[in-house]
């Protein structure tokens, strides 16, 4: 009784040297007819001697090359008749970048009519799908159903339904300069006493005009701090250091991105590659600054604003002395004090 196994056991291999001869001859047989006849690889394949079900041909730089096509591939491509494998091979050899309708028509030379029925034939089986390239906006693209669209098609995490999200971009961009500038930077423990509130609303002219003038001193210069949070942003800010000399827990752009996939702010997984791409931005934006020799290599910190840029305030008002006037609030024609005659901003005015 024949044993079972006989029954499932592997078809033999070919036998490589019966296919060399076999070949030969019929190559030598042909030259002997045609003594300039050049044999490419498409022809020898074309002999049926050489099994190539399985076998993708491709062109390199090196030339024509073979790639292995899964069993399961193979049989897509011999489901197919020549048009369709000829737009169904394009798509393939392109991979995760998708290939232009155009170009598909050029490479194949296939009649409008023809190359369409082979993409709707291969769509309706399910072995293409259209894709969006965030590079060509405008063309019909595709790709092989069971692929996904490269980052450089989809414009990675930065895009949505392919068109650029600003927003998203933004708010990574501020928890990134905020986790770096927290380790660029120490603030004393003085910057946060603050001094007792000495101003009231109830003032006398008289009144108002003394703590005016104790306040702006001088010509308009501030003497004696004032509770506002102005002020309080101020001594916070005259009170932040740059870290020593030889500092090293400048973060890199791995503890970054670890840092940033830590956080709830977004489900999506970004690379330090991703990451790389907006710290590049914030230097050329001059928030950032590289640090040679941080730790293991290359790191990040905050360059320092100026206090108005630390306020986001762009106002000429915070210039004048009306700005840092501790009575502003009651400061009109007839009240306490009043623009018409007052020294401080017609000295100001001056300059």
């Amino acid at each position: 009784m024949a044993s079972s196994s006989s029954a499932t056991a592997a078809p033999e291999r070919p036998d490589i040297t019966a296919l060399k001869r076999e070949l030969y001859s019929v190559c030598n047989d042909l030259a002997e007819e045609n003594p300039r006849i050049v044999f490419h690889q498409t022809s020898l394949l074309s002999y049926k001697i050489i099994p190539n079900d399985d076998i993708n041909v491709v062109h390199d730089g090196e030339g024509i090359g073979w790639k292995v096509r899964s069993e399961d591939e193979a049989k897509r491509y011999r489901s197919l008749n020549s048009d369709q494998v000829l737009v169904y091979g394009l798509i393939d050899e392109a991979a995760h970048e998708g290939i232009w309708t155009k170009t598909i028509k050029a490479k194949t030379k296939l009649h409008d009519t023809t190359m369409n029925q082979c993409i709707k034939y291969l769509h309706s089986k399910n072995m293409i799908s259209e894709m969006k390239s965030v590079e060509h906006p405008t063309r019909k693209m595709w790709i092989k159903a069971s692929l996904r669209p490269s980052d450089r098609a989809t414009g990675g995490p930065w895009y949505t339904d392919g068109e650029l999200d600003e927003e998203f971009i933004s708010q990574i961009m501020k928890i990134i300069y905020g986790y770096v500038r927290k380790n660029s930077f120490y603030i004393s423990k003085s910057a946060q006493r603050l001094p007792k509130k000495t101003i009231k609303k109830n003032m006398t002219p008289a009144e108002a005009k003394a703590a005016r003038d104790k306040a702006l001193g001088p010509n308009g210069v501030k003497t004696v701090e004032v509770d506002d949070d102005r002020s309080r942003r101020k001594r916070i800010y005259e009170a932040t250091f740059p870290m020593p000399a030889g500092y090293e827990g400048y973060p890199s752009v791995d503890d970054i991105t670890s840092y940033i996939e830590g956080t709830d702010f977004t489900s999506q997984t970004l690379t330090s590659t991703e990451i790389q791409q907006l710290l590049d931005i914030m230097c050329y934006d001059d928030q950032i600054e590289r640090v040679i020799g941080s730790g293991d290599g290359i790191g990040y910190r905050a360059l320092r604003k100026t206090l108005k840029d630390e306020d986001e305030i762009g106002s000429v008002l915070m210039e004048a002395p009306c700005g840092r006037c501790p009575v502003f609030d009651l400061c009109e024609e007839g009240g306490p004090v009043g623009p018409s005659n007052c020294e401080y901003l017609s000295e100001w005015l001056k300059l």
